[in-house]
């Protein structure tokens, strides 16, 4: 029943994103204007006392700001004042003036918005502060959400993943990458993608970690996150980011959020067969979102609510609250919230018995329905209500005329004969809905079941794969390992036993001859460089550091053992573990050694930054180099040894690979390995 209640609430979630960023965009707000007009006055105070042009005019764009959703006029007068300081052609203050025109018009003429925005970017383009990154990373994200708002949600991805990350990441504003991060993730979540959207989540708190404050930003983040788990019925991650969603609570108890939080929290433990909890943090939720006058937050906590009664078995009280959840949906241009509440009451009612009633809901349903089927079946009704007012209309003026018994017979026959009609055709409609639905119902189950099938074939070949792969990796390392000690015994052992009994040749010799032969001391020499260059190898095959010492040591080794005058190479640890597991330790060194050795040999780069972190049980590995890149569209379609080396040792842990590279401008790998007691 759960599962089908949340395939039917698909058709809301369109207007739950859109309200969402606009949340988002809203919030922004909020945060650089702070509450009240208190704060306005304080910016007109402030700008008014200002020294520098420059200050004044930073004032003034923040009033024009405030007032963008509040009063059109005092915008634009507080944008024209901002004009008066700024120096007459800049480029840079013309592009600012542009984006906040785009503000004021956001909401009210759309496509003179989009105009704004790239004319903004055009006059911003041509300056590299960190500033102008912030403001370009912020328009393309604004720019985004206008296409997302008319159903164009490649649109606005393709425009966060090309525009607005790279820029706010060159910004140095590591919150608003997070906040773009977290927008990839909630057009994921909208379209059902919830695996990939969990992982720009991850990315997003990822990055938010290194921010002590952004408590607004992680609290969203984790609320959003929790609700795509439970999509993926991943419960145990979406108990975490509750809790984690609960301690920014704590810090920001009055924060817009906390209606969604207390949701979510409600559809958590309604999953978990929990009503009494759920109840609670509904009722919770209901009260704040009252507080904050969000009438869509109180609506739809309360059909969460009468998804729980109906669950339960209690009909009669899932009805009332579905009806309350109902009054909220006056003003919404949105109808298919409407439609789903029409359909569950009409099949409350029918639980009920009410059919009659159920019958008044289904025509009200199919009247709002755009399908073809709905569409037809709407007539139908449409017509046996006429034919039904009709025979009623008829039975009347029968009644009024026909007053002698025979005519009250002939009546009372007809009523009889009309009753069992209209009783037929409605059992007809209503076993004719219930089939219908029954069989799609049926189709889905078997479409969900051959999907579950092939995905469980196609998981088990790759867990066969992987454990081929990883015998023959563990195969490899054996070699390596016992060819690392037969060089260094073996044949290390004999080379330093030669050179013993030439050095003690060559000291008799020296003592008896006057000019002593130089070349034997040339082939000693020879023989110390080929035992360095031994033992140099025999390490490469099974560093000591990595099996006594541990991961940082062991690549802090790696990495100085190639840095030379020709390549720099830099490594960076942060909150790394003692002890790993022996299979993590050598995957994870054979990867950044192949990273390094493809970075040297291949991308002739000149500067190598390693850096290793753990962080929530994962280990992030990032390579970053400033050689000459490569096409990653040809390298995805023809592979090579070392990059498919590296992508079957991360499949091996459980990991994923991100890879940034264009010609010319160096490459970035990005590793993420879950530990979980690895």
């Amino acid at each position: 029943m759960n599962t089908h209640y949340e395939k039917q609430q698909s058709t809301i979630k369109a207007t739950w994103f859109a309200l969402i960023l606009c949340f988002c965009h809203l919030l922004t707000v909020a945060q650089e204007r702070g509450g009240g007009s208190a704060y306005a006055d304080s910016l007109l105070r402030l700008a008014k006392a200002a020294e520098t042009d420059s200050a004044k005019i930073d004032h003034y764009l923040q009033l024009s700001y405030y007032w963008s959703e509040r009063d059109t006029s005092k915008a634009f007068a507080y944008l024209h004042e901002a004009k008066r300081y700024m120096p007459e052609g800049d480029g840079y203050y013309l592009g600012l003036l542009h984006f906040y025109i785009a503000g004021i018009y956001f909401d009210e003429d759309v496509e003179r918005a989009k105009k704004e925005y790239m004319l903004a970017d055009k006059q911003l383009e041509p300056y590299h502060t960190l500033e102008a990154y912030r403001y370009r990373a912020r328009l393309w994200n604004n720019y985004g959400i206008l296409f997302q708002a008319k159903g164009q949600e490649d649109t606005y991805v393709n425009m966060l993943l090309e525009k607005a990350i790279p820029l706010a990441r060159q910004s140095g504003d590591s919150v608003l990458v997070a906040e773009n991060y977290h927008n990839v993730g909630m057009v994921l979540m909208n379209i059902t993608n919830y695996k990939e959207a969990d992982e720009y989540y991850k990315k997003a708190l990822h990055t938010l970690s290194s921010s002590p404050g952004a408590h607004e930003e992680k609290f969203f983040a984790y609320v959003n996150a929790a609700k795509n788990a439970i999509y993926m019925r991943r419960f145990p991650m979406a108990r975490h980011y509750l809790d984690s969603a609960e301690v920014q609570c704590a810090i920001i108890p009055h924060s817009v959020s906390v209606p969604m939080y207390y949701r979510t929290e409600g559809n958590y433990f309604r999953h978990q067969k929990q009503p009494q909890q759920a109840l609670s943090y509904f009722e919770k939720g209901i009260k704040a979102a009252e507080d904050l006058g969000n009438d869509f937050a109180v609506s739809d906590i309360l059909f969460e609510k009468y998804a729980l009664y109906r669950d339960l078995g209690d009909y009669r009280t899932a009805k009332n609250v579905l009806l309350q959840s109902s009054k909220y949906f006056h003003g919404q241009s949105n109808v298919s919230n409407r439609r789903l509440a029409f359909k569950e009451l009409a099949e409350t009612d029918a639980k009920l018995g009410n059919y009659r009633e159920a019958f008044e809901w289904l025509g009200k349903y199919s009247s709002l329905s755009d399908s073809v089927y709905e569409a037809d079946m709407a007539i139908n009704i449409l017509e046996l209500e006429k034919k039904y007012k009709a025979i009623e209309k008829e039975n009347e003026i029968l009644l009024l005329k026909d007053k002698n018994q025979e005519q009250q017979l002939a009546l009372g026959k007809n009523r009889f004969w009309i009753t069992v009609l209209i009783a037929g055709l409605l059992i007809t409609v209503l076993l004719f809905f219930i089939g219908w639905s029954l069989y799609k119902g049926k189709q889905k189950t078997i479409e969900q079941n051959q999907r579950l099938h092939r995905q469980e074939l196609k998981n088990m070949q790759q867990q066969e794969q992987i454990k081929l792969y990883n015998a023959v990796l563990q195969g490899q390392e054996q070699e390596r390992n016992r060819i690392a000690r037969d060089l260094h015994d073996g044949l290390g052992g004999m080379l330093a036993g030669v050179k013993l009994k030439l050095s003690s040749i060559a000291s008799k010799e020296f003592g008896k001859v006057k000019q002593p032969d130089m070349e034997i001391y040339k082939i000693i020499n020879q023989l110390d460089h080929s035992v360095d260059e031994l033992r140099r190898i025999a390490r490469n095959m099974m560093p000591e550091s990595l099996l006594y010492m541990g991961l940082e040591p062991a690549l802090r080794d790696l990495c100085k053992s190639l840095n030379s005058e020709k390549t720099g190479v830099k490594f960076q640890a942060f909150d790394l573990r003692n002890s790993y597991s022996q299979v993590l330790l050598i995957t994870v060194y054979r990867i950044v050694q192949e990273l390094l050795t493809n970075a040297v040999k291949h991308a002739r780069a000149n500067n190598i930054v390693v850096q290793c972190s753990e962080n929530e049980d994962h280990l992030y590995i990032t390579v970053e180099d400033d050689g000459v890149g490569f096409d990653k569209e040809k390298a995805q379609r023809g592979k090579g040894i070392g990059l498919s080396n590296i992508e079957n040792r991360v499949s091996i842990l459980e990991g994923t690979v991100e890879i940034d590279s264009k010609l010319g401008e160096g490459s970035t790998f990005n590793i993420d390995i879950p530990l979980y007691g690895k």
